[in-house]
């Protein structure tokens, strides 16, 4: 008789040795590492597994040639898209099934830990190119390209970007013009400034997701998507289409990067992706979304989710840099007392001073990104127009600013603080370095996006008022004859300052000031000065910008607070709460300088700031170690010899992991 599989016996003994296996790779199965991966856990583990075993994965690209290392890469895309679960992932996208958008953000975090321009090339292809048919075309555009994509019968790119216009998408300048005789539409590039650039698999890319500004009957329609063929299955050009390669970059090189150009090309009326807008045979163009704007800001909140995969993608590179510095600063030892050993350089206190408040916020971003993340995935399972949800929006271009600017500082502390190893490519951390430098300006340049954050914070309040948003919520708030807020000085003393709910009262405390006298700046120029909005604005850009961030860091503290709370198991819920307290504190002390000029802090007070900076950061420097192993990254892919894993080719930067005794390297 044959065993019955799921008899718990036999259950038991493929946990056990699945536990096993991943111990051999280096992954945890903690219940710190299970609160930090969420509830897609399992998921993350068989991905880091399957990637961890790949000989594709194990192979690093940068003393190959810039053909080689996108062959390589292409390679990789294809062997994760034929994973079952990447395959089951992408039909959950299509049937908008519930978890389906936070799977596909771990699984991007996952591969981008493994290798950034696998993570960013898959993100091309399925995220942005298999999203933009998702969720801007309909059911006939899914199985005309999302199953070949699936099948890897074909790969596409994502074409909005233009020389003459990035973040201004409404501004784009390629043309779509409807031919009602032969009902083609008509793609064309009509001047230098209209060539899409920067254009991710565009040298070895079948079909192109092609924004440009629909025209019918001599009527400009605005911004739509179109599939634009650019080679055939045999990687033959279309006539009319020019492609050329961008060559090398400072980083992400396994990624194809190029320019195209369209020469007049028709392609057939059903590869206009329609969503929102279509055109019927005789040329009437017609939306359920009647004004242009609001259909543009609809079709652009619709692919959210490929902006918010940018949080998770950022994530990985600080958990994996930060994974080899700490490592290597618990075994690497330098000075000392006389006649004693020398001491780990952890335990100098500008080492762990500059590397504990990037731990910290790499926790915060995990538990807010996920947060995220959670709101996006019901807003999609419930079929929820995402234009409507502009908080959300908002919350995720800062999110995707505040993510990759702290990524860049934190690679780079990581960096100073491993010394010449750390500059050493084997060692992973340079080449993180600049294969993340281009997060902060693409998908979004992160100064606009903290402008959409303060656009949104201005209309909140507004939106309970008749008049004009703008106009009302300037003239409420500057006709206030008093600020509560500036008379609520809280009675200072070390216990309070020392307090989550301090550092939480004192962010929004700054949030608030800095929203209220932005609007207060606005109303003057525009209604009593009566200087034009955008000259009035582009004059306030400091001052916006610092709003933004101001509420993004008061967003991460709360969330970060929230996971603490509910943390089931006390001795993971106690280690968090060290970390939580130590990113408030570093948030609220790298802004001392605005609390003691608006007198919410005095010297004194700034002063226990600094000291309870410098003492939690110390009390953590021994526990990042286990927050570090709870990160479940595999030792083939953390790679690094300073990190304690051996490479032969390297043996000269092998470093014992922390806790072990061994040969060190020699500087």
């Amino acid at each position: 008789m044959r065993d019955n599989l799921n008899h718990p016996l036999h259950q038991q003994e493929e946990e056990e040795e699945e536990k096993a296996v991943h111990g051999s790779l280096g992954i945890s199965d903690s219940s710190l590492a299970r609160y930090l991966d969420g509830q897609h856990w399992r998921l993350k583990n068989q991905l880091r597994r399957q990637t961890a075993q790949s000989q594709l994965f194990r192979q690093h690209s940068y003393d190959l040639n810039l053909d080689e290392m996108r062959d390589l890469t292409s390679e990789r895309v294809k062997f994760v898209i034929k994973l079952p679960m990447v395959q089951r992932q992408l039909d959950e996208q299509v049937e908008k099934k519930k978890h389906c958008i936070n799977k596909s953000l771990v699984i991007g975090e996952v591969l981008s830990t493994a290798d950034l321009a696998t993570g960013v090339k898959m993100g091309v292809v399925c995220w942005l190119f298999g999203g933009a048919i998702i969720n801007l075309g309909s059911q006939v555009h899914i199985e005309k390209w999302l199953q070949p994509l699936k099948d890897l019968k074909l790969t596409g790119m994502f074409a909005m970007t233009e020389r003459g216009h990035g973040s201004n998408v409404r501004g784009i300048q390629t043309q779509a013009t409807y031919d009602p005789a032969s009902q083609e539409f008509i793609i064309h590039t009509p001047c230098e400034d209209a060539e899409k650039m920067y254009i991710g698999n565009a040298m070895k890319g079948n079909d192109a997701a092609v924004f440009a500004q629909l025209i019918v009957n001599g009527e400009l329609l605005g911004p739509h998507c179109f599939i634009v063929p650019i080679r055939d299955q045999e990687g033959n050009m279309y006539p009319g289409v020019t492609v050329i390669d961008m060559m090398h970059k400072e980083g992400l090189n396994g990624v194809d990067n190029g320019i195209l150009v369209f020469n007049n090309i028709r392609i057939p009326k059903e590869n206009l992706l329609d969503r929102f807008g279509s055109v019927s045979e005789d040329g009437v163009y017609q939306s359920a979304i009647k004004d242009r704007g609001a259909r543009f800001n609809a079709m652009l909140a619709a692919l959210t989710p490929s902006r918010i995969a940018l949080i998770f993608q950022a994530l990985g590179a600080m958990k994996l840099g930060l994974s080899i510095a700490i490592r290597y600063s618990h075994s690497r030892r330098q000075f000392g007392p006389k006649d004693k050993e020398e001491v780990k350089i952890i335990d100098h206190q500008t080492q762990y001073l500059r590397l504990m408040p990037h731990l910290a916020a790499s926790l915060a971003l995990t538990f807010t990104g996920r947060y995220a993340g959670e709101i996006l995935d019901e807003d999609m399972c419930q079929g929820r127009n995402l234009v409507n949800n502009r908080s959300l929006q908002a919350l995720v271009a800062g999110l995707k600013a505040y993510s990759t600017w702290e990524n860049l500082a934190c690679l780079q502390d990581c960096r100073e603080c491993t010394g010449g190893m750390g500059y050493m490519m084997e060692n992973r951390i340079p080449g993180l370095k600049c294969d993340s430098d281009v997060f902060v300006t693409f998908e979004g340049d992160n100064v606009v996006m903290l402008q959409v954050v303060v656009r949104e914070l201005l209309a909140q309040y507004a939106r309970q008022y008749e008049e004009s948003p703008m106009v009302a919520l300037l003239k409420h708030w500057s006709v206030a004859a008093t600020d509560s807020l500036r008379t609520s000085v809280l009675a200072f003393n070390t216990e309070t300052v020392g307090s989550l709910s301090f550092l939480l009262k004192a962010l929004n405390y700054r949030e608030r000031v800095l929203q209220r006298s932005l609007a207060a700046r606005l109303y003057s120029k525009v209604m009593k000065n009566k200087e034009d909005p955008f000259s009035s604005w582009n004059s306030c850009l400091h001052h916006v910008t610092c709003l933004a961030l101001a509420h993004i860091h008061r967003v991460t503290l709360e969330q970060f607070w929230k996971a603490v709370e509910g943390c089931p198991v006390p001795e993971d819920q106690a280690l968090l709460k060290k970390f939580c307290l130590l990113h408030g504190t570093s948030l609220v002390y790298q802004e001392r300088a605005w609390y003691l000029e608006h007198r919410y802090l005095t010297p004194a007070t700034s002063v226990q700031m600094r000291n309870q900076l410098t003492d939690v950061c110390c009390s953590v420097k021994d526990d990042s170690l286990a927050v570090l192993s709870a990160f479940n990254i595999p030792d083939s892919t953390v790679h690094a010899p300073i990190a304690g894993i051996p490479c032969p080719r390297a043996s000269w930067a092998f470093y014992p992991p922390p806790g072990q005794d061994g040969p060190r390297a020699k500087l």
